[in-house]
């Protein structure tokens, strides 16, 4: 059977009329997990940077760095480095004195604030070497602009840029 004029058969638009309730389900579910995931693990991520002893600022600035480099299609904290290794930046193993060991060529911790100590490490020590240099970063793209010139990633600075505010702007707009 088909309606009249169109050719579609009548049991396709059955199944439209199925799907699409389901599939608009399906997407506010999605919707749903991927703000309480950046929810939950942003907060816990950003309260442990504070404690740590980044000022507010940069504790922003460094959770939505964490998003970024753990975030799989768009949804922070999912990469298999943040699920297996606790590890929210994405740090190479390099002898860092909170990590475990190495877990496929990523620094592993036994928990998250040990992957916050040891990213706060890394920051305060390349800071340090610019000591005689005023530093301010006060902006996302200054805040990259240093991880850059420390050679802390090594795709293009306007790539990652644009995932840090992306994800800043999820966290904290």
């Amino acid at each position: 059977m088909s309606w009249h004029g169109l050719h579609i058969p009548a049991r396709s638009l059955r199944s439209v009329v199925i799907l699409a309730p389901l599939f608009a389900i399906l997407l506010m579910v999605f919707i749903f997990l991927k703000k309480r995931t950046i929810s939950n693990n942003s907060e816990n991520i950003y309260l442990l940077l504070k404690s740590n002893g980044l000022n507010d600022v940069l504790s922003k600035f460094a959770t939505a760095q964490a998003a970024h480099e753990t975030a799989i299609l768009g949804i922070p904290f999912m990469s298999s480095v943040f699920k297996n290794n606790n590890n929210a930046f994405g740090m190479k193993y390099a002898g860092q004195v909170n990590a475990q060991g190495e877990k496929n060529g990523y620094a592993y911790y036994i928990n998250l604030n040990n992957s916050v100590k040891d990213f706060i490490a890394w920051y305060n020590r390349k800071r340090q070497l610019l000591f005689s240099f005023p530093l301010y970063i006060n902006s996302t793209a200054s805040y990259v602009r240093f991880l850059k010139n420390n050679n802390y990633f090594e795709a293009p600075e306007s790539e990652y840029l644009s995932g840090v505010n992306y994800f800043y702007k999820q966290i904290f707009a």
